[in-house]
């Protein structure tokens, strides 16, 4: 029994000293003074994508997250929980890629397609 605690109390004290693994904040809007609802938000978990142009880039959401925030700096097609595609014809079925999405919500361990015509910088905003 003695043995099975040293190893607990070891495994605990090794965790410790790893580094920190960074929380998912909640995607939250705040009150101004007033009381008003505002639309400002605060910066969640930010992770950066550099695209090759018409290459889909498969993008794992991370664990605590639910929303995510696009920006990019070209155009940008998006699939969720699938490949992207950049439309070489009409898609009438609804599994089309989406022209940048803005906010989108996600499951965690789940995969974003992401791709673009050109070479591209994305960033995504993760939160909970």
């Amino acid at each position: 029994m003695k043995k099975i605690s040293m190893v607990i109390v070891a495994g605990v004290l090794l965790l410790g000293m790893m580094a920190p693994v960074h929380a998912i904040d909640p995607l939250k809007f705040f009150r101004e003074q007033a009381g008003d609802q505002t639309f400002a938000i605060t910066q969640g978990t930010v992770n950066h994508y550099l695209l090759t142009a018409n290459t889909n880039k498969a993008v794992t959401v991370p664990t605590g997250a639910n929303y995510a925030l696009f920006s990019s700096t070209a155009d940008i097609w998006v699939r969720m929980g699938g490949t992207a595609a950049v439309p070489a014809g009409d898609v009438t079925n609804g599994t089309g890629s989406e022209l940048n999405p803005v906010l989108r919500k996600v499951e965690a361990g789940g995969t974003i397609g992401v791709i673009s015509e050109s070479a591209a910088k994305v960033s995504i905003v993760f939160y909970k």
